[in-house]
């Protein structure tokens, strides 16, 4: 992982104050361990350095906009992008939109404090798997699963004025454990290795393994669902990739650009996106170097707006809200977090509610049927029980689910109080949600 100073250097090595110009560092030092049948087949740790440019030049027609990458962390390396990008520009068709690369923002950082960066060792990672594999097999079940332990850094800077560095680490983890005819799932990501109990986690699998064995059938059709915090982060996630950008919402393509200040959900929805969440691991500037800002996209039911990068800040004449993904970004500036609200009642509580229903441990395969409506289609896995009177009766073979999102998100009955971290992209801090007439559409053979 390239340090402050170093990337400081390279930084300021390449800008010059003639045209615009914009350079970003970035380097991940990343650690995968990976599992199944209760072995470790791979142990890997990968640096990946990262290095992008973008230079606009000005003509009568309009801005000239050149980018290049290259993994040359190097003076010379960054200083010949440049160049590159220089070239490409001179050839560009002019842009007449693009106005100005961001100028630095007068707001303060936020003074949230980020853990100093933690480097694990493939070592460290076998002996957490050591562990996983000794709950599993406790229990006579086979198990399989992922630990990626990632340190990083980012560097963005440009001749404007804009000079931002941050850096972190993080793990994240998933477990899934097999039976002959059933499996159960857990996951985690934490700032810090050690934070994460793995034998817990993997306790959690087989128990949902071993309570779902044997499942029966169920028929398809509308039910109650008390969906965990992966099911919920599952199908949330869409709303950001659909609904919560600014290149949607400017060519009037999602529900939310007709919808601000107009009811889309239930009044017990509120969804923001907030860097400052003490859960969230997230960079506080975005890949142009612009703060973060927190942006609330649903307030009690109630449309409320999207996140910008510079481009559609002064397409749109709104504020930049520092949601800038590497340039150039086809699809616009998206949500770093989802935030969805908790509530007051605990995930035990919500259980005892159910006269008769589904409990969904999380989603898997979710894909997009149309996105002009948040139709969404995707299968329960790793652990689906039907619950009556309150309680946990069987496990169930799995089902496929067709929903509309904001529809599903009108009838949410309760929210935990309970929130969990999820997610390696787009990171959400979801409650477990009751939610009634969940629509299957369709029934499997396992």
């Amino acid at each position: 992982m390239i340090d402050k100073n170093k990337t400081k250097d390279l930084l300021e090595s390449a800008l010059k104050p003639t045209d615009m110009i914009e350079i970003g560092i970035f380097s991940n030092q990343r650690g995968t361990t990976r599992f199944a049948n209760s072995v470790i087949h791979q142990n890997i740790s990968v640096e990946n350095p990262y290095v992008w440019t973008r230079v606009i030049v000005d003509s009568p027609e309009g801005k000239r906009i050149g980018g290049m990458s290259s993994r040359d962390l190097t003076i010379s390396g960054v200083k010949s992008a440049i160049r590159k990008a220089s070239e490409i520009a001179s050839y560009a068709t002019p842009d007449k939109e693009f106005v100005s690369l961001p100028k630095p923002s007068k707001e303060a950082r936020s003074k949230k404090q980020e853990a100093k960066p933690q480097v694990v060792t493939p070592e460290q990672r076998a002996a957490a798997v050591r562990k996983i594999v000794g709950v599993c097999k406790k229990h006579k079940l086979d198990v399989a699963g992922v630990i990626h332990t990632s340190a990083y850094s980012l560097g963005i800077a440009n001749n404007f004025g804009i000079n931002q560095f941050a850096n972190g680490s993080d793990t994240y983890t998933t477990i899934t454990a097999m039976a002959e005819n059933s499996s159960g799932f857990a996951s985690a990501i934490d700032r810090k290795f050690t934070n994460i109990d793995f034998e817990k986690l993997a306790e959690r699998a087989c128990q949902k393994a071993i309570m779902s064995k044997n499942p029966k059938e169920v028929q398809p059709g509308s039910y109650t669902v008390l969906l965990e915090p992966d099911a919920v982060a599952e199908f949330v996630t869409f709303l950001g990739w659909l609904e919560f950008g600014a290149k949607a919402f400017a060519e009037k393509r999602s529900i939310m650009s007709k919808s601000i200040g107009k009811k889309l959900t239930g009044n017990n929805i509120t969804i923001t996106d907030d860097y400052t969440h003490p859960k969230v691991m997230q960079f506080p500037f975005d890949f142009e170097g612009v703060p973060r800002k927190k942006v609330t996209f649903i307030d009690k039911g109630v449309g409320k707006g999207v996140v910008f990068d510079s481009f559609y800040a002064h397409k749109l004449k709104k504020p930049n809200t520092g949601h800038a993904l590497p340039q150039p970004s086809p699809a616009g500036p998206y949500p770093s977090t989802l935030i969805i609200k908790p509530g007051t009642t605990s995930m035990a509580n919500m259980l005892k509610m159910i006269d008769k229903g589904i409990l969904i441990t999380r989603f898997w395969y979710t894909r997009v049927v149309d996105p002009d409506k948040t139709l969404i289609t995707g299968l329960t896995r790793d652990g689906t029980f039907w619950v009556e009177n309150g309680e946990i009766k069987y496990g169930i073979k799995n089902l496929r689910f067709t929903i509309n999102i904001y529809e599903t998100l009108k009838n949410v009955l309760a929210i935990s109080k309970e929130t969990v971290l999820s997610g390696e992209f787009m990171q959400t801090v979801t409650p477990a949600l009751l939610i009634n007439d969940f629509n299957f559409t369709g029934k499997t053979q396992y």
